[in-house]
């Protein structure tokens, strides 16, 4: 994967991922979350992807308080995601820098959740929040569901069929970095009192953007299943972590079975399972963006022991896709 300058993320943008984080395994997958971890940053880029621009179309598209707005744009111009054009009559329009563009790939894997486990299969999700009904492949013109599979042997990635290259950083440190951000997050802010949207809306943003439930479901793929491994590996207080642990079952993302007596495990149900190429796009694109080259994940596919590079090929003609090569359904 070729080195990218890290010009178009900010000071502090590169001063937090410059500390190891106990995300899904180490830096990479957090310190995206770190930029896009928050549901009104989510729904702005997918909005932008859907071709509305302006500060007007942010606010009628999801109601979103303005405060709050500017904060997330100046935020996601700040790290180098958006840009602010000057517009006709007074109107700037917010457009998708190339690190934006990059992100195509993650909201098909998370519109591929939403489809499966998530807002397309709630009947009380706030009608801005449901995903397109579908999505054309351009290439042979059929309705298709895109499909993630291995570059080297072209097969289909399993959540299970991948190993950790990089060694995972220090719980302590992790730990650390984890708690500072999560303190002065944007996320951690939305939360508050009149900024939160329904809490139906937010089940997928839910995990991607709280820093203690990534890594717990990051940990979970990794086999981490007892509740004294999760507090060992992370280094998260007992207390979060009984709290993170009970969020992720209502979520239905973790189920916990009772074993030997009292103990219990805790282990990913389909619809955690199903994040999987949601952070594995995390992860290629903090790789390709945010972090250093010493600081990458790597994953190696297991059944054809290669490096893992994961593109998205089209179920029917099984042509591999590009950003310019689908478009959703109404």
């Amino acid at each position: 994967m070729r080195d990218i300058q890290l010009t178009s993320v900010s000071r502090q943008a590169r001063a937090a991922v410059a500390r190891p984080q106990a995300a899904f395994g180490v830096v990479a997958a957090q310190s995206a979350v770190a930029v896009l971890g928050d549901v009104w940053t989510l729904r702005v880029l997918r909005t932008i992807f859907r071709g509305k621009r302006r500060y007007g179309d942010f606010v009628q598209a999801f109601g979103v308080s303005r405060a709050v707005l500017t904060n997330r744009l100046g935020k996601l111009i700040e790290h180098g995601v958006l840009v602010r054009d000057a517009g006709d009559g007074g109107h700037p329009q917010y457009r998708l820098s190339e690190s934006g563009l990059d992100l195509w790939s993650l909201f098909l894997a998370m519109w591929l959740w939403e489809q499966d486990w998530g807002t397309a299969k709630d009947p009380e999700s706030w009608a801005p929040d449901l995903p397109r009904a579908s999505v054309v492949h351009l290439g042979c013109g059929q309705v298709m569901r895109p499909v993630l599979c291995c570059g080297n042997c072209q097969g289909e990635v399993q959540p299970f069929d991948t190993r950790l290259i990089a060694p995972a950083p220090a719980a302590a440190e992790a730990a650390r970095a984890v708690s500072e951000a999560e303190h002065t997050s944007a996320f951690r802010r939305a939360r508050s009192a009149g900024t939160s949207p329904s809490s139906g809306a937010t089940r997928l943003s839910r995990v991607v953007g709280d820093r203690w439930n990534s890594a717990i479901v990051g940990a979970a793929f990794r086999g981490t299943r007892l509740f004294s491994q999760f507090e060992s590996e992370l280094g998260i207080g007992p207390a979060q972590l009984s709290d993170r642990l009970a969020e992720l079952q209502r979520l239905d993302i973790l189920n916990a079975r009772t074993y030997a007596g009292a103990r219990q495990e805790y282990r990913l149900t389909k619809a955690g399972l199903a994040l999987f190429p949601t952070v594995l796009e995390l992860m290629r694109w903090a790789n390709l963006w945010l972090v250093q080259s010493q600081q990458r994940l790597h994953l190696q596919h297991v059944p054809c022991g290669q490096r893992l590079t994961a593109n998205w090929h089209c179920s029917h003609c099984r042509e591999q896709l590009a950003r310019d090569s689908i478009r959703f359904g109404a």
